[in-house]
Parts: C-alpha cells; structure tokens; sequence
C-alpha cells in the first residue's frame, strides 16, 4: 500500500474525504491540509478511512481539528469505514464519544 494517500470528493451538500494508507508525523501534516481545505468549502465531511491501517496521535490531532471547525458552523465530522485498529485507537482516546462511525460511506452521508 502506499505510504499516504488522499482524495475529496462531494456527495450532494456533504464532502467525502477518502483517506488510505499510514496517518502518522509525516503524513498527517497532508491530511490536515487537505482537511482544512475542504473545511473552507463544506461544513459537513464524511471521513472515509477504509484504506487507513494505521493512526497516530498527529493524525488524530488533524481529524480533532477539522471537528471543532465544522462544529462552529453546527455541522459535523461523522467516519466511515474504519478498520478495527483504527477503530481501537479511536475509542482508546475517547474520539468515538466526539464522532460517529458507520459502516458505509453513504449511511454516512445519509446521516447529515
């Protein structure tokens, strides 16, 4: 798998950022970019984390952020597709108390 890569897309009123690869102190800088970027357009971002296999405290930092920032404007961050390490480390840090995780990226998006 490739070390880091990122992609965002629009499903109607709702922007979906696929993400894949490793989230950690090099790569998160790119992804909180990319994060921030969409944010400036949209104010609700479906977080598709399919094709992440591992996350790091930057990487969770870079998703915290665009929370708080979509929050601002009521709107929100929900997750999709998480694997079950990825899963683990969120609910470690208590992040799956802040954010919704579904199965599919569209009951996602049907969330909003």
């Amino acid at each position: 798998m490739d070390k880091f890569s990122i992609q965002s897309d629009t499903n109607g009123a709702v922007a979906v950022v696929t993400a894949s690869g490793r989230f950690d102190s090099e790569t998160a800088p790119n992804l909180d970019a990319e994060l921030s970027k969409v944010v400036g357009e949209k104010n609700k971002i479906v977080l598709d984390l399919k094709g992440v296999d591992y996350l790091s405290s930057a990487g969770l930092r870079a998703i915290v952020k665009t929370l708080q920032a979509v929050q601002k404007s009521g709107c929100g961050v929900k997750l999709a597709c998480a694997s079950e390490p990825v899963e683990t480390v969120l609910r470690t840090v208590g992040m799956m108390e802040m954010l919704r995780m579904y199965p599919s990226v569209d009951e996602a998006v049907a969330s909003f």
